[in-house]
């Protein structure tokens, strides 16, 4: 299963997709994209942060990606 988000990145709009082989972000308009193949996740984080939702990513080399800007209505439940 593959999905898809519009989303805000801090001030950086643009569209998030998370599928079998990693996390794909896309900035609107082109330019800067971030590709994290699954094999270099360490860890994922969800929570709730004023105003909005915030995924977590962590890759083996330390660095920790945020993504901001997920409404609740968007939110996906497992059924």
């Amino acid at each position: 299963m593959t999905l898809i988000f519009v989303l805000l990145v801090l001030q950086n709009p643009g569209q998030i997709k998370i599928y079998s082989g990693g996390i794909l972000w896309k900035r609107q308009g082109g330019g800067k994209s971030i590709d994290v193949d699954k094999a270099e996740i360490t860890g994922v984080t969800w929570m709730k942060v004023p105003k909005t939702n915030q995924l977590g990513v962590q890759i083996k080399d330390g660095l920790f990606y945020k993504f901001t800007g997920f409404r609740d209505q968007v939110v996906l439940r497992p059924p």
